[in-house]
């Protein structure tokens, strides 16, 4: 073997993995980490997803949320009810569309395939992947201005005046550079953390990150002696109000709509869709929670200063500027380096994780999870963030332009499961890009999904250079716009249905079984395998010939205890 063979060789990712089972590979669509989650890997209990999503909701992104809304003209109950409507819209979504990876432990890059195709699924793993990216950006950025205020309370003065060297253009100085660069060599060993060992970092943030929280803004309340809640300078009235509250509720889903998505990518390392509830209870909880948490601080602040602060970095240098001493640059200190290891951690569940899996979808050959978590984090340098969020209106804009080409797919994927398919997967077909597959559909790509994801971009697209620019385009395409997430979640999810209805789609593959019972999750006992499919991985064999599961009846052993006579449940050569 050349060198040449032999660095290729090297860099080629491991096809199965020991402890599924299996000793060959689905085939080139595969690899270690796109194979259904063994038992051994599916260690992430309720307390787990719970405390992922909980935690999660303690991040800037979150905070900026309700400060950011004054901006707009909404005064603080308005936005208290806005965050629990568009909660609650959020921890319907993220039910549905985490219950298929529940039952059958696939990620979203496999998960992807069952509604798009085979092939059509690329397309949308690689929106995903370059808007995660964008986010882990932002996010790093976020952690290094919480770690910049950090250096100034160890520092002092001497951080402060490190010259600036950079133009005003590049939107961040010298020392902010500096703190970037410092948060980027943090967060990188992070890289190489395997989601399915990540449940218990998410229990360390989410007893830390409430505490720095809600320690902050009690602080700010004794200290300044209250709030003032009128912070908005702008007024609005009438239907213009209206569509702000709207607006709200699109901003507040905006934030979880990388959960919503990426949740295939850890409810995979789950048991049981029970095991996932928490998940929702956890983000109905916190995620209004940290808005208030926001609202407050940021009110307190503008009571005592005369200006509202929309992110918490700036808050603290005020809270600097005219505390200075000891004791506050200790108290500021912890704050600000709790969370920013907290936006870190955050970083890695809902950016570079996802990031991780779509690279691993999209180059099975060469790409693991770890592999694409490591690109990921090298990718954050490209996208310049500083100039992504340097204004509350660029803020609310970028998350919400994320809605108008993710949500009608998170819509046709919920759709799929649970009307078009009735829970019904075949696992082996999703590595197997061929005319019998019930995942092939037209050479390999599904219509249906690309029509209804059409409409619902479309539908609400218009409105972007609005939102950025105001008067380059009708106020009314602007409103449309800043009801992105209903509207094309709504559009996403008629078309896709209507479209099914008319056209249905097929459920298993051509021959034997094509005519194989549909009733609800029928396949869910078996994790998605037939009795004479060629892969059937050992635990699936050896749990439903002994009924191990509850929920395996005594006709569905036969028919698989019926194959042992033609040997079929040996692994493929």
């Amino acid at each position: 073997m050349g060198v040449g063979s032999r660095l290729k060789s090297s860099l080629q990712a491991k096809e199965y993995n020991e402890n599924s089972g299996n000793e060959t590979t689905y085939g080139r669509w595969s690899n270690v980490d796109l194979d259904p989650t063994p038992p051994s890997q599916r260690n992430w209990s309720p307390w787990y997803f719970f405390a992922f999503q909980f935690s999660i909701a303690f991040s800037p992104t979150t905070y900026n949320i309700g400060s950011s809304l004054y901006a707009i003209g909404l005064n603080w109950w308005l936005i208290v009810i806005s965050s629990f409507v568009g909660t609650g819209f959020c921890c319907i979504v993220l039910f549905f569309n985490s219950r298929g990876p529940t039952f059958y432990h696939i990620g979203f890059p496999v998960y992807m395939r069952i509604s798009a195709g085979i092939y059509g699924s690329l397309w949308f793993i690689f929106v995903r992947m370059i808007v995660a990216i964008f986010y882990m950006g932002t996010q790093t950025y976020y952690a290094s201005r919480l770690l910049h205020v950090s250096l100034r309370c160890i520092f002092g003065h001497q951080w402060e005046d490190i010259p600036n060297s950079l133009p005003a253009s590049a939107g961040i100085t010298t020392s902010q550079m500096v703190a970037f660069f410092i948060a980027w060599v943090l967060q990188f060993p992070f890289a190489f953390l395997h989601p399915k060992n990540a449940g218990p970092l998410f229990v360390v943030k989410s007893m830390l990150s409430p505490v720095a929280y809600t320690a902050t803004m009690i602080w700010a309340l004794v200290k300044f002696g209250g709030v003032d809640l009128a912070l908005g300078t702008k007024h609005v009235s009438g239907g213009q109000l209206g569509w702000n509250f709207m607006r709200a509720i699109n901003t507040v889903c905006s934030g979880v709509v990388p959960p919503m998505v990426n949740i295939a990518d850890l409810a995979r390392y789950g048991n049981k869709p029970s095991d996932v509830v928490p998940l929702v209870i956890g983000l109905f909880v916190s995620k209004p929670a940290v808005i208030l948490l926001g609202l407050f601080t940021t009110a307190a602040g503008a009571k005592q200063f005369g200006v509202a602060t929309w992110n918490q970095w700036d808050f603290y240098s005020l809270v600097l500027d005219n505390y200075w001493g000891p004791g506050t640059r200790t108290l500021v200190f912890l704050g600000a380096f709790i969370q920013s290891f907290a936006t870190i951690v955050t970083n890695v569940s809902s950016n570079a994780i996802p990031v991780g899996c779509d690279l691993n979808g999209l180059f099975p050959r060469y790409f693991t999870i770890v592999r694409g978590m490591v690109l990921c984090h090298i990718l954050v340098w490209p996208v310049v963030p500083w100039l992504l969020v340097n204004s509350a209106q660029n803020f609310l804009t970028f998350l919400g332009s994320y809605l108008c080409f993710i949500s009608p797919t998170v819509a046709a994927m919920m759709v799929d499961y649970w009307y078009a398919r009735r829970g019904n997967i075949h696992v082996p077909s999703l590595y197997t890009p061929v005319p019998s597959s019930p995942y092939y559909y037209v050479k390999g790509c599904n219509p249906r999904i690309y029509i209804a994801w059409i409409c619902g971009v479309v539908l609400v697209i218009s409105g972007i250079a609005g939102a950025i620019k105001p008067g380059t385009i009708s106020q009314t395409a602007v409103n449309v716009y800043n009801t992105g997430f209903l509207l094309s979640l709504t559009c996403g999810a008629v078309v896709y249905f209507l479209l099914c209805y008319i056209w249905p789609v097929r459920v298993y593959p051509l021959g034997e079984h094509e005519h194989e019972s549909k009733s609800w999750e029928a396949m869910v006992p078996t994790e998605g395998f037939f009795h004479d499919d060629l892969i059937i991985p050992s635990y699936i064999r050896d749990r439903v010939l002994v009924g191990e599961e509850v929920n395996v009846s005594g006709s569905e052993r036969d028919r698989f205890s019926g194959g042992m006579k033609h040997n079929s449940w040996s692994k493929a050569e």
